[in-house]
């Protein structure tokens, strides 16, 4: 009998076995679809990578970014025109000119390794170039007084002409290109730091030889007009 006993305990331990085997087989492809519908309606937390590439076309996609406006400029310029035969006639006149600059960064230049990002970010930026420039006023304090015939609306329209090249001259001495490379650092830092949460330096490209400008910093001189050496103007040939 104890014999017996011993094997019938030992069946049912296998049953009981085989039972929970069963059960646990039944049940993994339930639990797996479960934990699919899971994650479908609440997907688990991942760390998400943004390429730089997409922050890049990001930054080009602002465009033109005006940054900076200078305050007022004053200049006074005195402009003189030789007239007549050979130019023997001259006349002249004092001009009064206010005007201000803007410049800013050329976000549609940025290059397409401009950016890379590990533990920290670098961005390499185009350097900052002068955008606009607006003469806001231009006024003859006094006019030349010889015999013959002057033309002041000329004489107004090179006035222009010379402020515009001035006020570039005086880039350096306004400091609009200095404010641009601030506030560009503070602005599109801000931008990829908020967007990779990784400490951000800006860097810009080196600066050009010749200064950059705006088509509104580039006036068209009076036509048939040209300026000699002496600071003079005359027509073309006279």
């Amino acid at each position: 009998m104890e014999i017996v006993k011993l094997i019938f305990q030992n069946i049912k331990y296998f049953i009981l076995l085989l039972i929970v085997f069963l059960i646990i087989s039944f049940l993994t492809p339930v639990t797996k679809s479960v934990t699919n519908f899971l994650d479908r309606i609440a997907p688990p937390v991942t760390a998400e990578i943004i390429p730089s590439q997409a922050i890049i076309s990001s930054l080009r996609g602002i465009g033109r970014l005006v940054t900076i406006t200078s305050k007022p400029h004053f200049r006074e310029i005195h402009i003189g025109v030789r007239s007549g035969l050979w130019g023997l006639t001259s006349y002249g006149a004092d001009h009064e000119v206010e005007g201000i600059i803007e410049a800013g960064i050329d976000f549609t230049k940025i290059r397409s390794d401009g950016l890379k990002c590990e533990e920290s970010c670098i961005l390499i930026l185009p350097h900052p170039t002068i955008t606009n420039c607006v003469i806001t006023r231009l006024r003859q304090t006094e006019q030349s007084r010889q015999i013959g015939g002057r033309d002041w609306e000329l004489l107004e329209e090179i006035g222009r002409y010379e402020a515009i090249r001035l006020f570039i001259d005086d880039v350096k001495e306004l400091d609009v290109i200095d404010e641009a490379k601030k506030q560009s650092e503070t602005v599109i830092g801000n931008f990829v730091r908020g967007i990779t949460e990784l400490p951000v330096l800006i860097q810009f490209e080196t600066e050009s030889d010749q200064l950059i400008t705006g088509p509104t910093c580039k006036p068209d001189r009076p036509l048939g007009w040209v300026r000699g050496d002496d600071g003079r103007w005359s027509r073309s040939g006279e």
